[in-house]
């Protein structure tokens, strides 16, 4: 049938479609989404002000099987209620954890160093405590 249709002189006729690529547009969307993900996720919080909150009303809870530590102003650590350097906080954690104590109870000055809280926190998990809990003031 081809060779008849060119031996007339026809030509055969093609249908043209009109088609949209939708990769493109698929890839700028997704690419628009991440852009806004990940500029939505980073905010800066440096600029804040803050101070920790004073529980008024709160309960007064002592739990038998955590273990209290204190951290004052200027960096002095205490691990229930004695005197500890941070070489001996971890030695005593580490002691409390295989007598079956579970939690560790932060509480640290609202002056003291970040780092002094967070290298309690480190010693802490260390010594396999997954319960920690900072606590606030009472007044």
């Amino acid at each position: 049938m081809g060779m008849l249709q060119q031996a007339r002189g026809g030509r055969r006729r093609r249908r043209s479609e009109a088609t949209i690529e939708m990769t493109p547009l698929i890839d700028i969307t997704f690419q628009l989404l991440i852009f806004f993900l990940l500029t939505a996720t980073f905010q800066d919080f440096s600029s804040l002000d803050v101070e920790l909150a004073q529980a008024k009303n709160a309960e007064k809870r002592e739990q038998k099987q955590s273990v209290l530590v204190s951290i004052s102003e200027d960096g002095r650590v205490e691990i229930d209620r004695v005197l500890v350097d941070l070489r001996e906080l971890e030695i005593r954690l580490c002691k409390a954890r295989e007598e079956g104590r579970v939690a560790v109870n932060i509480r640290a000055d609202k002056s003291s160093r970040h780092e002094s809280l967070v290298g309690a926190m480190d010693v802490a998990k260390r010594c396999g405590f997954e319960a920690l809990g900072i606590l606030h003031s009472q007044n």
